[in-house]
């Protein structure tokens, strides 16, 4: 048994390495990165104009990811409460659905009912006729012997 947990475990461990081994970098993922050019340092350490327009690429880059980034996220919000608007619609369509169904059984049930006591009382009037016709037989049987 152990030898078989050994074994399971070994090839466990190696599909998990060749699972690793298949996966590649790839840059296609990853947003590209817009090159920024160095500006030259002088002796004087002055700021150079050229610092600020390279400066405001990157927070234009960033506030249009930014921007990007919330489009996204209230369109996938938006998307969602659409989706459980349209959950919860469905959902008050088949309670109503559900409401009609017990409205038709509660009122086939009282129909059922009805008719089982007419049925009973159909039943019991069927054995009283039954009986009298016996009682009368009876009688008529009773009054032939007698006149033998």
């Amino acid at each position: 048994m152990k030898k078989y947990f050994i074994l399971a475990l070994f090839i466990f461990s190696l599909s998990g390495l060749a699972y690793a081994d298949g996966m590649v970098f790839d840059p296609t993922e990853y947003p590209a990165i817009e090159d920024i050019p160095v500006s030259k340092v002088t002796k004087t350490n002055t700021s150079n104009p050229a610092n600020i327009p390279s400066n405001t690429k990157i927070q234009n880059n960033i506030k249009t990811d930014s921007n990007l980034a919330q489009n996204a996220i209230s369109n996938q919000s938006g998307n969602f409460n659409n989706a459980l608007f349209e959950l919860d619609s469905a959902q008050v369509n088949i309670r109503n659905e559900l409401l009609d169904y017990q409205a038709k059984y509660q009122e086939v049930d009282n129909q059922y009912r009805l008719i089982k006591e007419q049925r009973k009382v159909l039943a019991d009037q069927i054995k009283t006729v039954e009986r009298r016709i016996r009682d009368i037989e009876k009688s008529k049987n009773n009054i032939r012997k007698s006149m033998i």
